[in-house]
């Protein structure tokens, strides 16, 4: 019972996004409270989950289930400069795949910057930035934290590409044959290529974040 709290506040968060937005709720709730109220709600109660969250790990008692093999203690300083590159990458260039941001299918190249590596770049900096802390904590409180978040994450990178393949069939199809969900796939696949002029602040950025 002592990570009950814990275990709740990660519950809860999942379900919010998952039950949610990710539902057919969504689509009644935009229709009783309309698009902006919508937003703004959620956008606050998602805030309030998340502190809530973060709140609840930090009164968390500390309990270990083993030792943290050796060599996977290299694996967060590989992985989590990628993860805030791709972090950055997601707030400068505008994205068909963010809230709101279905206009910018129409574009000539929607694909830019990061999104040349992903069309989710701040949900997959969030599945890899939780997956680089898993695999060096192993305790109750780190799983259920960065286990909730790199879910929450990682669903929700699968099921935004669902709603707009329903909402904007053609627009996205064309944005979704030069992307790809999974990072690097569509590069290594030859369906995209990188742009240093594109990447090379978010490249500078990450990578201050990561040191720091």
């Amino acid at each position: 019972m002592e990570f009950a709290r814990l275990a709740i506040a990660s519950l809860a968060w999942f379900l919010l996004h998952a039950a949610v937005a990710g539902s057919g709720l969504r689509a009644v709730l935009l229709r009783r409270f309309g698009d902006k109220a919508y937003r703004n709600g959620f956008s606050l109660a998602s805030v309030a989950s998340l502190v809530w969250l973060v709140l609840e790990y930090r009164g968390a008692p500390f309990r270990l289930l083993g030792p943290v093999p050796s060599p996977l203690r290299f694996v967060p300083v590989v992985v989590v400069p990628v993860a805030f590159v791709l972090l950055a990458g997601a707030f400068t260039v505008p994205s068909p795949t963010a809230l709101g941001g279905e206009k910018y299918l129409a574009d000539t190249e929607p694909a830019r910057g990061v999104l040349r590596v992903t069309r989710h770049p701040f949900l997959w900096s969030v599945v890899l930035w939780s997956a680089a802390h898993l695999l060096v904590s192993f305790d109750i409180g780190s799983l259920l934290l960065f286990g909730s978040l790199g879910v929450t994450a990682l669903r929700g990178a699968f099921d935004i590409d669902r709603k707009r393949r329903r909402s904007n069939p053609s627009e996205f199809a064309r944005f979704e044959s030069v992307t790809s969900n999974v990072p690097f796939k569509a590069l290594l696949a030859g369906r995209n290529r990188l742009v240093l002029r594109e990447v090379w602040l978010p490249l500078v950025l990450g990578l201050a974040l990561a040191l720091g």
